[in-house]
This record gives structure tokens, C-alpha cells and sequence, in this order.
């Protein structure tokens, strides 16, 4: 949201375009929890079948972000002026829907609705853990294997102009396997292989990164988030009962706020930039705007993306591993 935001703020108010580094950070955050989460889900006795591990991942993702999609198509359908990235073609707004890469008009490989760009990545890695599931393999095995090679394969994607078959090749994919990494930690506890392992991993990120030309900048972004999540999960025992009601209701809600500031902040820019004037505007309209996006996802979480996972993944109680609802005990 932070990355985002300058560019609202130039777009009506005509403020330095700066350069926030949060959200080139919070990508592989967001992957590597991904594949910590799915490490400890996977570990638990007896283990979720292949279908109830999809289906629950499925609920959990795609509801949400096609609602968002389809708020945009309504609006590109009304009002096609007032949007970036107004392609109309069926095709490439079915393979957003779908997460499939497609090419707009504008020639980049990207969905129609931007930011859910990594949910490709992020169903292909779901994609990955369903398979190792259903032939009975380890899936930090068998993500390491097709990971590596999917990293591997993008220091020799062109710079510009490829084809859309080779979106998936992208060295992002290494973020996962740092997060199955911290989990198989959080599970064993065995500090030397997990830290030999982060080291392969960031080693072939390095190398890769490097063939490709990447910047300081970005070679930096997956020992960033191998950190960052290290110490969140090692200092869990202290930290964990001191979030509080405010900070899981944030964190249930963080996937609304991905998903939604792209729509309400740059709203809200647009409305307080009518009557806003001065030197001190951007910052108030920024504040304005970060304080409606989040709220907005808060009540998103409450209103719309709780009340729809709970209701697909069997009521209140979820689905046990054979996928029939859970009875929950009286009271």
C-alpha cells in the first residue's frame, strides 16, 4: 500500500514520484509465509488430503480476488477512461481470472487487475503441494525441485518482448522455499540444516539474480524476507500473546488490504485532493488514504471475506479431512 501510494498522490496532487521500497519487500514476505504455513499444514497427523488442501487454499484466495476483479470489470465496462490497464479483450480477462499470464494492451505480461499478479504464483506453488500430495511426496522436496528449475530458467529469459508461457519462470519462486525452510525448522528444530539450506537458496537467488542483471537492491529482497520471517517465528513464544485483538484483526485482514487498496486508496486520494490545497496535501491526503484502506479492509475481513470462507469451507466449524462440516459443540 505504502509502494502504491506515491503514485496516487502524483497522479492528482502532482507529489514527488519517491520510490517505496515496501512493496518490492513484501512480495517474497508474502510467499515465504506462504510456504511456511503450508509446511506446518502439511505436518499435521494424520495429514489433509491433496483435495481438502486445495479446496481450502481455493477458498481462502480466489473468492476475495475475483470479487475485486469483477469491480473492476464493472467499472472498466462504464467507465473505461477512468482506468489503467482498460483491455476489454475476453481472452486476456478470462486468464486473469483464471491467474493465467496473459499480455494487455499495453504489451506487459499482467493481469487486468494488477496487483493480483502474484496469485499466479501463488496457486502455482498451491499447485505444487496438491501434486506432491496426491503421488505421496514430500512437497518441500518436490517444490525444491520444480522451483529450482522454474529460477533456474529465468536467467536466460530475455529482458523484454517473451512470451507469456514463461511468466513462471521467475527466480520470485525461491521466496517459497525459504518459507518451507522456517517451517521444517519450526517443526524439528534443526538449525544447521535449515540454515544450510536458506544458504543454497539464496546462493542460486544470488547467481541468478546476477545473470540477469539484477540490481543491489533487489538481490537483497529474499535474505530481507528469509529475516524477517526467522525472527518473527523464533520470537513467537515472546511476541505471540502480546499482538492482541487489534493486531490479529489486522493480520485476518491483511489480504483484504492487499486486495482492496488499489480501489479504496486511490479513491480516497481522488476525493480529498478536490478540496485539498497547500503544501502540507499530500501528506494529509496520504494519511487520509492509508486510514481508509485499512479501515475498508477491516470491515472487507468482517463483512464479506470471513463470512464467505466460512460458509464454503463448511460453516462455522470448517471441514473435517473428509470435507463434511464439522458439528461444533453447544456453546
Amino acid at each position: 500500500m505504502f509502494a502504491h501510494l506515491p503514485s496516487y498522490l502524483h497522479d492528482r496532487l502532482g507529489a514527488p514520484l519517491v520510490v517505496i521500497p515496501t512493496g518490492q519487500v513484501g512480495v517474497p514476505v508474502f510467499f515465504a509465509i506462504s510456504g511456511f504455513v503450508a509446511v506446518l499444514v502439511t505436518h499435521r497427523s494424520p495429514p489433509p488430503t491433496w483435495q481438502h488442501f486445495l479446496r481450502r487454499r481455493l477458498v481462502r484466495v480466489v473468492p476475495l480476488a475475483w470479487a475485486v476483479m469483477t469491480v473492476k470489470l464493472l467499472t472498466l465496462l462504464v467507465a473505461p477512461g477512468a482506468l489503467e490497464r482498460a483491455s476489454t479483450s475476453p481472452v486476456y480477462i478470462a486468464l486473469s481470472y483464471l491467474f493465467l499470464p496473459g499480455r494487455g494492451a499495453d504489451g506487459v505480461v499482467q493481469p487486468f487487475y494488477t496487483v493480483t499478479w502474484t496469485l499466479a504464483f501463488e496457486l502455482l506453488f498451491y499447485v505444487v503441494v496438491t501434486v506432491a500430495l496426491a503421488v505421496r511426496v514430500d512437497p518441500f522436496r518436490f517444490a525444491s525441485a520444480v522451483f529450482v528449475v522454474l529460477a533456474a530458467a529465468s536467467a536466460f529469459r530475455a529482458p523484454a518482448g517473451w512470451p507469456t508461457w514463461q511468466f513462471h519462470g521467475d527466480r520470485v519462486v525461491l521466496c517459497f522455499l525459504v518459507g518451507m525452510t522456517i517451517g521444517r525448522w519450526a517443526i524439528d528444530r534443526s538449525t544447521r540444516t535449515a540454515v544450510l539450506r536458506l544458504v543454497a537458496i539464496t546462493a542460486l537467488w544470488t547467481v541468478v539474480g546476477t545473470i540477469a542483471e539484477a540490481s543491489t537492491g533487489a538481490l537483497m529482497l529474499l535474505p530481507i524476507a528469509a529475516v524477517a520471517l526467522a525472527l518473527t517465528v523464533a520470537s513467537e513464544p515472546f511476541i505471540g500473546r502480546r499482538v492482541g485483538l487489534v493486531g490479529t484483526t489486522l493480520g485476518d485482514a491483511s489480504y483484504a488490504l492487499y486486495l482492496t487498496h488499489p480501489i479504496v486508496a486511490p479513491t480516497t486520494v481522488a476525493v480529498i485532493a478536490a478540496v485539498a490545497s497547500g503544501s502540507s496535501a499530500p501528506v494529509l491526503v496520504g494519511a487520509a488514504a492509508v486510514g481508509a484502506a485499512v479501515a475498508a479492509s477491516v470491515v472487507v475481513w468482517f463483512a464479506v471475506d470471513r463470512p464467505v470462507i466460512r460458509l464454503l469451507q463448511g460453516g462455522r466449524g470448517g471441514l473435517d479431512r473428509r470435507g463434511r462440516g464439522r458439528r461444533r459443540a453447544p456453546g
